[in-house]
């Protein structure tokens, strides 16, 4: 299953909207950057970066790179 994580920021938000439209099944997990959540260890090895969004689909990570 697809683990998604994600804030309220716009760009999670259009995947969000992606993946329900998809119909695809996903697991919402929040990051709430206010806090430094996306700086925990188990979030950097999801995204090295420290980025929302970000995917867990079995083992292969896709996120944002800026």
């Amino acid at each position: 299953m697809i683990k998604f994580y994600f804030n309220g920021a716009p760009n999670p938000n259009k995947v969000a909207l992606f993946l329900e439209e998809s119909g695809l099944p996903f697991e919402a997990i929040p990051v709430d950057t206010r806090k430094g959540e996306q700086f925990a260890p188990d979030f950097l090895k999801v995204n090295p970066n420290g980025k929302v969004p970000a995917i867990d689909d079995d083992g292969i990570f896709v996120f944002d790179s800026n």
